[in-house]
């Protein structure tokens, strides 16, 4: 009996439809939703769907870093070879014992030839001859620098690999060796596999080849030009021939070190594909099986009617039907996850298949018997900035004898790690998971089964979350000089009416549009700019007063939408005020949840009132005109004063003290003859609020 799994219940049910259907949720129904989980004897379907994988177990561990490469023993073991200084490894009997060192480089290749294993340790130029009680002796010199494949024939060896004249394929024995083709345009041989017929089909490093070599004919052929860098592995399965094509490895290969594991929180990659698995049947025509942009091929191998891909940097193993119609319905899946960095070598061991992982190194055994139980692990879910965590619907089917249930854990890092909480205790469906707000959260879907051969099937998880609404956050309201105007639409064109200020002129670019305001000038007007952000990218409104130093606060504006403000000051008495400016995240959030915060500017004068000017006086002195006066204001400092003796001109003039820092200043100036013209002396008096007075005399009068 199957029993259908399904929750009904949601986050915070009395909440209106318009703001449930706002909230945050996690999906995860797709291959692509997976990408960054990490498992544990589940797999994952092209489809997404989440069943229980071939039961897999670690068999042994090297303290080196990465396995290069594995050649079987004959016996169900393996030998390896792993780390940068030629180190040689056993596996036998479920136990790895070290075999020998060949020093001077890293061995990428070598083969089993009757009792003895030969290798070929890169940079030497040299194969070597390894028996089996470690004793290591030179077998015989090849025209290679890199040696990356070998193949038995007997008592020889095939090698492919680098020379200092290309792409170099060798046959080598005891004593000697000669080469047997080469492609002087390619960097490298990079793969081999027999063809059946025996001869060998060929991978290269530089613009990615697949050659074939016909012994008979003793020549090569070109049966596909890659759109990649390199062929990495090579599977010939009946009339196909698959193809393992990479851009970006070999560099790593050949430095000696690949990269670690991948984090949890790696971006999505947009690129275009770094890897793919092509297929060449009987008609040669070319097909692209699987591909990926962020994974890197290794190795591959036909196993149990599938193709396994042995991938990094997450050391997931695809399999790949090898039935054209079977592809068409599943084109692919996750088969099991190492937990490690790269699958980097198969070798098949009776009922099962063995597994070389690197980073760190390790050997794996994998079955072709179900596991009994399994878990993934989520990609780490992310609030803005924080989260209340609800409940999480799974969508499965569970058939008699297996289960699937929940599991959720919180931190603050960006990675799980000892400051994270424990895993909660199972949960179904649906189940309110009781977790403390968080930034972060990561759920563990659980597969068992106790019916051999039976897996529930996880088809998709939603988990719903709040984010914690978080009050605006303020850097500071600009005050911007008198006169200034910012709206939204142009106010009527009355520049050119007064007088602009020079400092003002600057903030008004080209007098028009600036971003997404407009700014032009006029007398009263008083601006200002909010600086104000919101944690969770909120709409914010804000309520404007105006807080005069003596009385009550003046309400200027309610649910204004502007990061801008400005308003008429006229109708405002002379005098010192600040601004009140309130943010709130209301229209973003239910009403009961907005928030809010206030910033106050320093005080600031309003000022309407123009200067008084008094004792004006304008007497001949010594061929030209001496002018004084004194200019008074109630509130604001004198900031500029001018005199025209001409009519036309004005000369902008300093006061005695030489500095504008008071409410009123005096002023003595000698005009030169050749600035008079006529018998009056025009005086002109500014404060800072913008506001002009007048004056004027007759040359050796008084005050008009």
């Amino acid at each position: 009996m199957r029993a259908r799994i399904l929750t009904t219940s949601s986050v915070l049910l009395a909440l209106a439809p318009a703001l449930i259907a706002g909230q945050p949720k996690a999906s995860f129904d797709s291959f692509n939703d997976w990408i960054g989980a990490s498992t544990k004897g589940v797999s994952i379907g092209a489809d997404g769907a989440l069943r229980l994988a071939p039961a897999l177990r670690r068999v042994g561990q090297l303290p080196e870093g990465v396995i290069w490469c594995a050649t079987p023993d004959g016996q169900g073991g393996a030998y390896l070879s792993a780390g940068t200084d030629g180190k040689l490894y056993h596996y036998a009997n479920g136990q790895i014992r070290p075999l020998a060192q060949v020093k001077g480089g890293i061995v990428f290749a070598m083969a089993k030839v009757g009792p003895d294993l030969i290798v070929a340790p890169s940079g030497q130029g040299k194969l070597f001859r390894v028996s089996m009680d470690g004793t290591v002796k030179p077998w015989c010199e090849v025209d290679a620098t890199v040696v990356w494949a070998m193949r038995v024939e007997g008592s020889e060896v095939v090698c492919a690999g680098a020379s200092t004249n290309g792409a170099a394929l060798i046959l080598a024995r005891d004593g000697s060796s000669r080469r047997l083709a080469g492609l002087q345009e390619e960097t490298a041989f990079t793969a081999m596999c027999p063809d059946g017929s025996g001869g060998y089909y060929l991978g290269t490093q530089g613009r990615g080849l697949v050659v074939h070599y016909a012994r008979v004919a003793d020549r090569l052929e070109i049966l596909m030009d890659t759109p990649f860098e390199e062929v990495r592995a090579l599977a010939v399965s009946g009339n196909d021939l698959y193809i393992g094509a990479n851009n970006d490895l070999a560099s790593h290969l050949q430095s000696g070190k690949l990269e670690k594991r991948e984090g949890y929180l790696v971006s999505d990659a947009q690129s275009a594909p770094k890897c793919a698995v092509l297929r060449i049947g009987k008609d040669r025509v070319p097909e692209t099986v699987w591909q990926s942009a962020r994974s890197q091929v290794y190795a591959l191998e036909v196993w149990k009617g599938r193709l396994l891909v042995g991938t990094g940097n997450r050391s997931r193993i695809f399999a790949i039907p090898l039935d054209p119609k079977q592809r068409d319905m599943d084109p692919f899946e996750v088969l099991t996850e190492l937990g490690a960095g790269q699958a980097t070598a198969f070798l098949p061991s009776g009922s099962e298949i063995l597994v070389a992982a690197s980073n760190p190194a390790e050997v794996h055994a994998l079955s072709e018997v179900q596991a009994t139980e399994g878990t993934l692990d989520s990609p780490v879910l992310r609030a803005q900035p924080l989260a209340d965590w609800g409940r999480a619907m799974l969508e499965a089917d569970a058939p008699e004898g297996t289960n699937l249930t929940l599991q959720f854990r919180t931190g603050f890092t960006e990675e799980p790690d000892a400051t994270w909480s424990a895993w909660t205790p199972p949960l179904k469906s649906g189940e309110l998971p009781g977790l403390p707000p968080s930034r972060f959260a990561q759920f563990r879907v659980r597969l068992t089964s106790t019916r051999g051969g039976a897996t529930p099937i996880a088809r998709g998880v939603t988990v719903r979350y709040a984010n914690r609404n978080l009050p605006p956050q303020w850097e500071g309201v600009d005050i911007m000089p008198p006169g200034l105007v910012i709206t939204r639409s142009a106010p009527p064109d009355d520049i050119g009416i007064e007088r602009v200020p020079l400092e003002t002129q600057k903030l008004i670019p080209a007098m028009g549009y600036a971003g997404s305001e407009r700014r032009t000038f006029r007398r009263g007007s008083q601006s200002f700019m909010f600086r104000v952000s919101d944690p969770n990218n909120d709409q914010l409104e804000f309520n404007i007063r105006l807080l005069p130093d003596h009385g009550q606060p003046l309400p200027l504006a309610n649910h204004w939408a502007e990061r801008f403000f400005a308003f008429d000051t006229l109708p405002v008495p002379d005098g010192r005020y600040r601004l009140e400016v309130t943010a709130s995240d209301a229209p973003s959030n239910p009403f009961n949840l907005a928030e809010t915060s206030t910033w106050i500017t320093p005080t600031f004068v309003l000022d309407h009132t123009p200067p008084s000017i008094s004792g004006l006086s304008a007497a001949p002195e010594a061929g030209g005109v001496r002018v004084r006066f004194t200019a008074t204001d109630a509130i604001s400092v004198i900031k500029a004063a001018a005199v025209s003796a001409d009519g036309d001109h004005w000369v902008e003039i300093a006061p005695q003290d030489r500095v504008f820092d008071q409410t009123t200043e005096s002023f003595d100036v000698q005009l030169p003859s050749d600035l008079v013209k006529g018998g009056r002396v025009l005086v002109r008096a500014t404060d800072e609020g913008e506001n002009e007075q007048t004056a004027s005399a007759s040359i050796g009068g008084g005050k008009k």
